[in-house]
């Protein structure tokens, strides 16, 4: 492999769009080929951000000798089976969150990825934003002291259209799996402990799938109450709470800045002052894993997604 890792983007959708943009910010991978049932999107994809080859069959993506990773941005229910086959033809897989549907399916693509020595990560691009990372520095230095309570939430109105993706049941559609995901992530990051207790309520959307839930997760010591919603607007912050003081980060999971208050004055404030709209930072934390020859991420590891995707179940299961 030479110094830039090759990619393929695999579903040419709305956020396949945010994060080849962000390879502008990037030196060390380069976005060769892209493939989509459609041929018109996948030709009209390429043309778009000058890729040089698309594909109007996936399978000949999985066997392009010149790719090495592929980036895969359809919808939930397909990731498990795509995740599969690509990491079967060698390929490097990212595959965006949630990485599979259900528990047992992230544990099979982690075994496969391991028979296989093949590079696997969940898209949980949240955890590689310099915000969150400079919140988690602040936790661990002791910044707010004790933490006690993990307040997230993200929710937009989404109308109901039994036929999108969101609220699909053969689609993976849901609040919990589409936005519920970022919630859930970031009490995996600041709080990393088996919950003792979880109590949720819910409401389902006429198509059967979860369009709001309301979750208070008891870690013993720390609480976390996670809040995701189709139905409406949420004020889309989080907060960690400590003794000494809180961490407020608004729009958590695309987060650009994050403040620490004292009481009620802010003690210390950071902003990324970004260019791109924020995968630039896991692109080439990702392109710097496969280059040196790791098989999964120190920041979103193996473990870090079967458990997010045990904590999703268990919460359905408490509504």
């Amino acid at each position: 492999m030479a110094d830039k890792v090759k990619w393929g983007i695999l579903g040419p959708g709305i956020i396949a769009h945010e994060f080849v943009q962000d390879f502008r910010h990037v030196g060390n991978g380069v976005v060769q080929a892209v493939a989509s049932r459609s041929p018109d999107r996948a030709q009209a994809f390429a043309m778009q951000y000058q890729i040089p080859t698309y594909y109007d069959d996936y399978e000949k993506l999985y066997n392009d000798p010149s790719i090495d990773a592929i980036y895969i941005a359809t919808p939930h229910n397909f990731h498990f089976e795509q995740s599969k086959r690509a990491l079967e033809c060698g390929k490097a897989v990212l595959c965006e969150k949630p990485l599979t549907e259900k528990p047992d399916s992230s544990k099979r693509l982690v075994e496969i990825a391991k028979s296989e020595r093949i590079y696997l990560l969940e898209g949980m691009w949240t955890y590689f934003l310099p915000a969150i990372q400079k919140a988690v520095s602040w936790v661990n230095e002791g910044r707010i002291g004790k933490l006690l309570h993990l307040r997230s939430s993200f929710g937009y109105l989404v109308p109901f259209d039994e036929n999108s993706r969101y609220y699909n049941p053969n689609l993976a559609g849901g609040s919990l799996l589409d936005m519920g995901v970022y919630n859930v992530a970031m009490a995996e990051l600041f709080i990393d402990k088996e919950p003792v207790k979880i109590n949720s309520i819910g409401h389902r959307a006429a198509s059967g799938v979860d369009d709001d839930i309301l979750s208070h997760i008891d870690y013993g010591e720390t609480t976390a109450t996670l809040h995701c919603a189709f139905r409406c607007k949420l004020d889309n912050h989080l907060y960690l709470i400590g003794e000494d003081g809180y961490i407020d980060i608004h729009d958590f999971w695309r987060a650009r800045d994050c403040k620490l208050y004292k009481g009620e004055k802010v003690k210390d404030s950071f902003d990324d002052n970004r260019k791109g709209n924020g995968f630039e930072f896991q692109i080439a934390m990702t392109n710097t894993d496969i280059l040196g020859g790791k098989l999964e991420s120190d920041i979103v590891s193996h473990k870090k997604s079967i458990n997010m995707q045990l904590r999703m179940a268990q919460i359905l299961g408490s509504i």
